[in-house]
């Protein structure tokens, strides 16, 4: 198993996660897919073998500490060492924060996207190799505000923010870190999550008008994990967005978001 690369997914068993672990085998690295649907998670592997991949999957929630430990010790006996390491696992709860009533759903954005990552990354860290690679799947609301999407954008901002201070960490051992910031894709959650956008919302989303197939967004976020570049967009919107934040005063650029972004009215 030593002249084989390992490439760690978690939420890999469908949608942008299964996409990336398509094309990471398609590079040569052995897809081992973490996933709470044990089912789906099955689905998945078999899929890539069907491919003519070689794919493994275990069950956990990424938020559990105890329940990846043991996820990480089994990839450690298994199969030895990390060579990628994806942090992809994510939930959205859409809607105003003043009518959410359901603490625990409230909580549920911070625990899976941001906790989550921090848990998965703190477990896989001890496998990971000299000059391999860990990849943080934040969002593009990870580098804005959206209405509707209060927690949401406090996890994914936290987790670019985690990145970041990791990024730092690692420099003295050859580990790069990337964190990829992608609009919309199609893929399952979105689809939930459309279905559960208010009505101001659908009606006024005019700034989110095309959506990425999930294999083209894993295409473009996989290329740019080279070197030592770390935030990573998918879309021109978003670049555009992130550049003109540097170039313009923060008022203005606050003014174009207001104008741009849905919100209640």
């Amino acid at each position: 198993m030593a002249d084989k690369k390992y490439a760690v997914i978690t939420g890999g068993s469908s949608g942008l996660g299964f996409a990336i672990a398509g094309n990471l085998a398609k590079k040569g690295y052995t897809p081992v897919l973490i996933a709470r649907r044990r089912n789906r998670l099955d689905e998945a592997v078999e899929a890539l073998k069907k491919a003519g991949f070689d794919a493994y999957g275990f069950a956990g929630n990424i938020a559990d500490p105890a329940e990846m430990s043991n996820i990480a010790e089994l990839v450690r006996k298994e199969l030895g060492s990390v060579d990628f390491l994806v942090l992809n696992a994510g939930v959205v709860t859409v809607g105003l924060l003043s009518e959410h009533t359901d603490y625990a759903k409230i909580k549920e954005d911070i625990e899976i996207d941001l906790w989550g990552t921090v848990v998965s990354t703190r477990v896989f860290m001890p496998l990971l190799t000299t000059g391999s690679r860990i990849l943080m799947i934040s969002s593009a609301f990870g580098l804005m505000g959206a209405a509707g999407y209060s927690t949401y954008c406090a996890a994914k901002a936290g987790v670019i923010n985690f990145a970041q201070a990791l990024r730092r960490e690692l420099l003295c051992k050859n580990i790069s870190v990337h964190v990829a910031c992608p609009a919309d894709i199609d893929t399952p959650q979105y689809a939930q999550e459309a279905g559960s956008m208010p009505g101001w919302m659908k009606q006024a989303a005019s700034a989110r008008k095309s959506l990425l197939s999930p294999e083209s967004a894993a295409e473009k976020i996989i290329n740019k994990c080279r070197g030592s570049k770390f935030l990573i967009t998918t879309n021109f919107e978003i670049a555009l967005f992130r550049f003109l934040g540097k170039i313009l005063p923060d008022a203005v650029v606050a003014a174009l978001m207001d104008a741009s972004l849905p919100r209640p009215k």
